[in-house]
């Protein structure tokens, strides 16, 4: 069991440099502070992307909030600046209890 009620884990095809995820966050009007290796987005609870920046590895997202909802709202926000971007993502949302609350993504896969 987390110690935050809800949590994100998730993937991202990365833009380089992170300079370019910056404009691509603050093109849609969202606050973003930015770090030596990571970008923390300030209209919302507790979403960062660490490691950003460095050669070793792709970044990391760390996102949690207070309630599954809250932490489905931020996952929609930052969903939505990377779709008008055309970066392809995928958000899982849990609770507590390491339960899948619901997963975001771009594209959206299509069941045939």
């Amino acid at each position: 069991m987390k110690d935050t009620p809800a949590y994100l884990y998730g993937d991202v095809a990365w833009p380089k440099p992170k300079e370019r995820m910056t404009d691509i966050l603050r093109s849609s009007g969202l606050n973003v502070s930015v770090g030596r290796y990571a970008l923390t987005v300030n209209d919302c609870t507790h979403f960062r992307f660490q490691q950003y920046g460095g050669d070793l590895a792709d970044p990391v997202i760390e996102a949690d909030a207070e309630s599954v909802d809250e932490m489905i709202r931020d996952a929609n926000i930052i969903s939505n600046a990377l779709i008008r971007a055309n970066v392809n993502h995928s958000f899982e949302v849990y609770d507590r209890n390491d339960e899948l609350v619901t997963t975001i993504m771009h594209p959206v896969e299509k069941n045939n």
